[in-house]
């Protein structure tokens, strides 16, 4: 497979993963050096909150593949499925929704801050992968991306 199909298919995720991966790790360590941080005493609720998250977000990742199976044998720009709402809804459902969940499940401030860093780290990433689509659909794209939000939906 060359190279320009492997970033079409994989963009920056497989490096924006193993940077949230090392991030987490870090967290997991900074959390046990500070005595665990608990963002509340009430572990069975906030758990179930973190567990309803991951599950959302499980499925925003499911309706997310089963829409980019059109894209990627078509080769067009996709803005049907999750695409109406987010340019990047995959990389919202993991560091969005999955990841807070877990921040969640394990009752954490210290991984809540990991994920207002992985937000951080990976709004400096996409903008490689919306040059790519910048140059392959043009003013398309541009038209699409102000139509929509990165991460999170345009409600205005």
């Amino acid at each position: 497979m060359d190279k320009n199909r492997l970033k079409k298919i994989f963009g920056i995720g497989p490096l924006g993963a193993v940077i949230s991966v090392a991030l987490f790790a870090l967290a997991v360590w900074i959390d046990e050096r500070l005595g665990h941080l608990q963002i509340t005493p009430h572990t069975r609720a906030i758990g179930a909150g973190g567990v309803a998250l991951i599950l959302s977000g499980l499925g925003l990742h499911g309706w997310t593949m089963k829409t980019l199976q059109n894209w990627w044998q078509n080769d067009q720009l996709c803005t049907r499925g999750p695409f109406r709402f987010f340019r990047h809804p995959m990389y919202a459902a993991w560091i969005s929704v999955i990841c807070s969940g877990a921040a969640l499940i394990l009752n954490s401030w210290v991984l809540v801050l990991w994920v207002a860093a992985l937000h951080l780290i990976w709004h400096r990433l996409v903008p490689y992968e919306e040059n790519m689509m910048r140059k392959r659909f043009g003013n398309a794209y541009d038209a699409y991306a102000d139509r929509t939000g990165r991460f999170f939906p345009r409600l205005w």
